[in-house]
């Protein structure tokens, strides 16, 4: 698995519950850019996301049911009689 390559931006993707309790009282802390704490167990804690950019190499789109099909009885010596749209 790959990383992004850039920092994570704090502004971006914060947490919706406290990494301790499961508590929803949460606020950014001064401790770092990433840093949370909880107002219900009174924690501090830091949350990096990784991967939410776009990947480098996207993967080729897939084949359509009728044209994975039409693939398949080619490519085991079959033509279809009747052309699937």
């Amino acid at each position: 698995m790959s990383y992004r390559v850039d920092t994570p931006n704090p502004n971006r993707g914060f947490p919706q519950y406290c990494a301790y309790c499961g508590g929803t009282d949460l606020f950014p802390d001064e401790e770092t850019d990433f840093a949370w704490a909880c107002q219900e167990c009174r924690r501090v804690f830091s949350v990096m996301f990784h991967g939410r950019n776009d990947p480098a190499n996207r993967p080729a789109p897939a084949p359509s049911t009728a044209e994975a099909l039409a693939a398949s009885l080619e490519h085991h010596g079959h033509t279809p009689g009747v052309r699937i749209p």
